[in-house]
């Protein structure tokens, strides 16, 4: 009989059943977690490593405040030896955050910039020893030191200091009644120029004639050690020069000073003076009214011709102010010193016009473009004033503080600023004035003592920072970088105890209670 084996096979188990479907499925989702994370880890290594390969920002703000200019970019490229910045500003300072966003610009451009974040707050020994280093002014704020230097750029054995003002300059409008604060922002204008004076040729040096019975950069009775001590700190190296006898001004001198002499220079003196600037130096003439032994007529300096040539009468006169309102209290000598608030349109004095903070003059002559010759008058006296030529009459009593016909009414100029034509291109009277770049430029001031004087050195009045911008235009520090300025607008946020309470509610619970709310409605949603 042929037949098949009957005999019943024993069942075997099948394996697709739902338990072991759902295992299966359990063990493929734990694989397939742990392959997500490991793509996702991978994927974000390539993502930094990207970033750090091809590393870019993005500046969404109104008026561009971190984005660097192309000026800066270029020197930041041309870097060629590491440079260090220490930021010497608490954290809870205005400036602080625009500061050092900007600063990260920096750092993202060269990794030749190192940044130093030194808190006179938090870590004042740290502060100390930053400022013993680099030898920074201090002044006593509460009961510590302070100096108003924010920053110092260092590149070897160089530094270049950085005050407050220089970083942001607040601007207000009194006759405004918005609450809108204009902020001037030259952070990148101050430290891209350290970064240029520092990296690039040799410090900026002012030459300051002697042998005329000139203010000394030493001490003594008429001392510009003050003038020395504000300009060292605008990182400008002063060094004492004699023209007597000399062919030429040293090699070097970016500007040439005459600071309050007493005895005239020579004819020789003038002609290498006048080859000098008209050859692209650059001179700063402060006179004071210096009287003869007679007291009849003012000290002839042997310049008032060069300075003709130049465009610009130095008068043998003395400047009166009459105006009550700008002699000092108490004061009432209209011969000085008195306060001076007039500015002229030019580089030198745009920020200064419309602060309302005056000029202090200890005794001045008058100083007066001549017409036609492209000359720009920097300061003025009040319409009150005038200047009086004739000594002899104030000498005996009989001039009053009137002006008369032979006088220079006010308002009295008192300096003038001007650029000269090159060496051989003679410019006739009338002719307009030379383009900028040719020639020297040329600062003449009708009072010496405005740069020695104890007012220099006074927050409340400009005479610091009249003899900066003089000395900045004369080198031209300018030129050696062309960035604007920002401006931004601060809207101070003002809130009343109501919106305090309403802030609260909102914050404190009503959001917490949206979100408790919300986790309600998806767990009963899942639930359903």
């Amino acid at each position: 009989m042929t037949g098949r084996d009957e005999t019943p096979q024993p069942e075997r188990p099948r394996n697709d059943s739902p338990r072991a479907e759902a295992g299966r499925r359990r063990v493929r989702a734990r694989w397939m977690a742990v392959l997500n994370a490991v793509l996702l880890v991978g994927l974000a290594f390539q993502l930094n490593y990207l970033s750090y390969r091809h590393y870019e920002r993005w500046d969404w703000t109104a008026h561009d405040i971190y984005t660097l200019s192309d000026r800066t970019k270029a020197v930041l490229d041309e870097l060629e030896r590491p440079v260090e910045i220490w930021i010497l500003l608490s954290e809870a300072e205005p400036e602080f955050g625009e500061l050092r966003n900007l600063l990260g610009r920096y750092r993202a451009e060269s990794d030749r910039i190192t940044l130093h974040y030194v808190d006179p707050d938090r870590d004042p020994g740290g502060y100390r020893e930053v400022a013993q280093r680099f030898d920074l002014g201090a002044m006593i704020v509460g009961e510590a030191q302070r100096s108003d230097v924010a920053a110092v750029v260092a590149a070897g054995e160089r530094h270049w200091e950085i005050t407050r003002d220089d970083l942001i300059q607040p601007q207000f409008d009194p006759l405004d009644d918005d609450d809108e604060i204009e902020l001037n922002v030259e952070s990148e204008r101050a430290i891209t120029g350290a970064l240029v004076e520092l990296t690039t040729g040799r410090p900026t040096r002012v030459c300051v004639t002697t042998g005329h019975a000139e203010m000394s950069l030493e001490g003594g009775g008429r001392s510009l050690a003050g003038f020395v001590r504000e300009m060292r700190r605008e990182n400008l190296e002063l060094e004492e020069i004699s023209t007597r006898g000399q062919s030429e001004v040293p090699e070097g001198c970016d500007a040439l000073a005459i600071i309050g002499p007493n005895v005239a220079f020579s004819e020789p003196e003038a002609e290498l003076l006048r080859r000098y600037v008209r050859g692209g130096g650059n001179l700063l003439v402060a006179a004071d009214p210096v009287p003869n032994p007679d007291q009849t007529s003012l000290v002839s300096l042997g310049l008032e011709g060069m300075l003709r040539d130049f465009g610009v009468r130095l008068d043998r006169s003395i400047v009166l102010e009459p105006n009550p309102a700008l002699l000092p209290e108490g004061s009432g000598n209209p011969f000085g010193p008195y306060f001076v608030v007039g500015w002229g349109e030019h580089p030198m004095t745009e920020h200064f016009r419309g602060l309302g903070v005056p000029l202090v003059v200890v005794e001045a002559r008058s100083v007066r473009p001549i017409e036609g010759r492209g000359g720009t008058v920097l300061v003025t006296t009040s319409e009150q004033s005038f200047a009086e030529t004739d000594l002899r009459s104030l000498q005996d009593g009989t001039g009053g503080l009137e002006a008369d016909a032979d006088d220079v009414p006010g308002p009295v100029p008192l300096a003038v600023a001007t650029r000269v034509e090159p060496l051989g291109e003679a410019r006739d009277e009338g002719e307009e004035a030379e383009t900028e770049g040719s020639g020297g430029r040329v600062v003449v001031v009708g009072d010496a003592s405005l740069f020695a004087s104890d007012f220099l050195s006074q927050p409340t009045v400009l005479n610091r920072e009249f003899a900066s911008a003089a000395m900045g235009w004369l080198t031209e520090r300018e030129a050696l970088i062309a960035i604007e300025s920002r401006t931004i607008d601060s809207q101070p946020v003002r809130m009343t105890q109501e919106d305090v309470d309403n802030l609260f509610w909102r914050v404190v619970v009503l959001i917490p209670l949206a979100f408790v709310f919300l986790g309600f409605a998806v767990w009963w949603n899942r639930r359903g």
